[in-house]
């Protein structure tokens, strides 16, 4: 079969990106005190913190999900494939680039890390919409892309989440759920299409024990993050390798290498 080169509409991708940009552009110009509403959950009480930078990053993630699915309808294989998949990531990587940019002075490190956050937003949307169809020769390229990138995203949100000093039920309640997503899409790329939803929450349930154990040690938010991501990176690896490779020796080998790797560095940066 010959090999398709689709792309989104350049106007489209750019009303979109602008839209997410302009968005965020506003918080250096509009300061609103944050405001705690009460919140009782089976007797407990639970503050809920709201800051205007929190509320830019739901209506950011709210545009990228939605330009996500904008974009998509126009791509020629849209009928045999489900969009919801292709949105959850444009729109959780557009609302975690709320809190840095919420939480650091307005200067050339906020601006930076803007339009850095805008360009991988981009990256992100050209790479799902290019996973939309299995015959396009980038479509390995995609599944890379769009692999790192969800593990790139789980590790900025638990920096940020230990930097903001969240609560634990914010983390179990996060964490947790963002990785079931992430650990189900990367399994549904390495084993053609399949969706594996018992190796899914089999694996959320170690990780999110890890997320309680981790919580009580005295961890930077950066170790915190890599303490993390090593079980998260190994179990998904075991987990597909195992669906891939019957060899036992070669199942263990690459997983625990990366999982060394990162509890290691986690030791030599403070």
């Amino acid at each position: 079969m010959e090999n398709q080169f689709q792309l989104p509409q350049s106007k489209k991708l750019s009303i979109v990106s602008a839209s997410i940009l302009i968005c965020y552009s506003l918080l250096p110009f509009i300061q609103v005190s944050a405001r705690e509403v009460p919140l009782t959950l089976a007797g407990i009480a639970i503050p809920l913190r709201i800051n205007f930078y929190n509320l830019i990053a739901l209506i950011a993630a709210a545009l990228a999900a939605a330009g996500m699915d904008w974009m998509l309808r126009d791509h020629p294989r849209i009928e045999t494939h489900a969009t919801f998949p292709h949105l959850f990531l444009p729109a959780m990587t557009a609302g975690a680039l709320g809190t840095p940019l919420g939480l650091l002075e307005t200067g050339l490190e906020w601006w930076i890390i803007l339009a850095f956050g805008s360009l991988l937003i981009i990256l992100i949307m050209l790479a799902e919409y290019i996973s939309l169809d299995k015959n396009d020769a980038r479509y390995p390229l995609s599944l890379m892309v769009l692999s790192a990138v969800s593990y790139g995203v789980f590790f900025l949100l638990s920096i940020v989440l230990r930097a903001a000093n969240s609560r634990l039920y914010l983390l179990l309640l996060v964490l947790p759920l963002f990785f079931a997503f992430l650990c189900l899409r990367i399994l549904h790329f390495r084993l053609g299409g399949r969706w594996r939803f018992e190796w899914t929450t089999v694996i959320t349930l170690i990780i999110a024990q890890f997320v309680l154990a981790l919580y009580y040690w005295p961890l930077s938010p950066i170790r915190y993050a890599l303490g993390l991501l090593g079980p998260a990176y190994a179990l998904i690896g075991i987990s597909a390798s195992l669906e891939e490779e019957p060899d036992l020796r070669k199942v263990f080998f690459e997983p625990f290498l990366m999982l060394s790797l990162f509890w290691i560095l986690g030791i030599i940066i403070k």
